[in-house]
């Protein structure tokens, strides 16, 4: 979770899954309505989880009459092919019903950054705006605070893509990749550092955008941890094995500092790669279960192999369940559902057809 106050509009970044999460937003709507009291009742959720949490905490704030407008794009392109993508189907037909007009849910292939979904300003006297903690979840409400610049849309677009692309936009967009990429990893032992670095990358970048060289120059000196991780992702990226054709997994459990984005790409340039894996023991689900598992789909296959497939139909998402999973080409699990559920499924399958 992080709070940040951008052009005066209160902004609270997380992602809902359970009922704590709920009771947090509503908290924070309901102080950031009484400490501005002159700013309506408009409450802005963008690039937000389309889970049963948020349904909740919509359905809340209009019980206490906040106006809530809802902007994504993780909508279902097509008819849903699981039951995961079933449950973000009804999700969104609850999301439509209750909100109208006020709810603009699309897919990634025609928005694929959310900032497109708002106009600059469009909620500079917001109540509040929730938003999700990465960076296409900053640059839409930034935007849609009043904070923009002319290459947002587009830095935002690659911001949100596959992490070897996130560091090609305009200077000012590396700095919130680059920085993004060294953040420390979730830590139950250290629980605060990724959330205080998380925040204060935000933080640094919008004050960045405003022109602040102060900021400016901090998010330079985190650009030199990011040639370190690229260092050391390379030499990572020889110890990959092959599980099964087409599928790599690096094993990065004693490296805290390395940058995913570089490794993927080394492991997407080897013959047939569909999917890459790394095997973590930090990470929101190595937080509760001892190891994390995070599989990502290459860029060339990610319309032909889905990795809602691998984990069973009615599973069920956050970091205690031991999946994590809002688009077809990402996967966080435990190490149980991996061995359980995820590696017989890929050794089951055909990748390299």
């Amino acid at each position: 979770m992080i709070t940040l106050t951008i052009n005066s509009v209160p902004v609270l970044f997380i992602k809902a899954f359970t009922s704590l999460d709920v009771a947090t937003i509503m908290d924070f709507v309901r102080k950031a309505a009484e400490a501005h009291p002159g700013t309506g009742s408009d409450v802005l959720f963008i690039d937000t989880p389309i889970t049963p949490a948020t349904v909740e905490a919509v359905t809340r704030l209009q019980s206490e009459n906040f106006r809530v407008i809802f902007r994504d794009h993780h909508g279902i392109d097509g008819e849903p092919r699981n039951d995961r993508e079933k449950q973000v189907a009804a999700a969104t037909a609850k999301l439509n019903k209750l909100l109208g007009d006020d709810c603009r849910i699309t897919v990634r292939r025609l928005h694929p950054a959310c900032s497109t979904l708002v106009e600059a300003g469009e909620f500079s006297t917001a109540a509040a705006i929730i938003a999700d903690p990465d960076p296409d979840g900053l640059t839409a409400a930034m935007k849609a605070a009043g904070i923009s610049y002319p290459d947002l849309d587009c830095d935002a677009v690659k911001l949100d893509g596959e992490p070897q692309f996130q560091v090609t936009g305009s200077p000012l967009s590396q700095l919130l990749a680059k920085g993004m990429a060294v953040i420390p990893s979730y830590d139950p032992l250290n629980p605060r550092a990724r959330q205080e670095a998380h925040q204060k990358l935000f933080s640094d970048w919008v004050k960045a955008v405003e022109g602040d060289a102060a900021a400016t120059q901090r998010l330079w000196q985190g650009c030199l941890d990011y040639d370190q991780a690229k260092a050391v992702s390379q030499a990572l990226s020889k110890t990959a094995t092959a599980l099964t054709p087409g599928v790599f997994m690096v094993d990065v459990t004693k490296e805290s500092l390395y940058d995913p984005g570089t490794l993927n790409a080394l492991l997407e340039e080897r013959p047939n790669c569909r999917i890459t894996i790394l095997r973590k023991s930090l990470g929101p689900i190595a937080a509760v279960h001892g190891i994390q598992y995070s599989l990502s789909v290459t860029r060339r296959y990610q319309d032909s192999v889905n990795l809602f497939d691998l984990v069973p139909t009615d599973v069920r998402t956050g970091p205690q369940a031991g999946v994590i999973s809002n688009v077809s080409f990402l996967l966080h699990t435990s190490e149980e559902i991996f061995n359980q559920h995820v590696l017989p499924a890929l050794l089951s399958k055909t990748l390299d057809s």
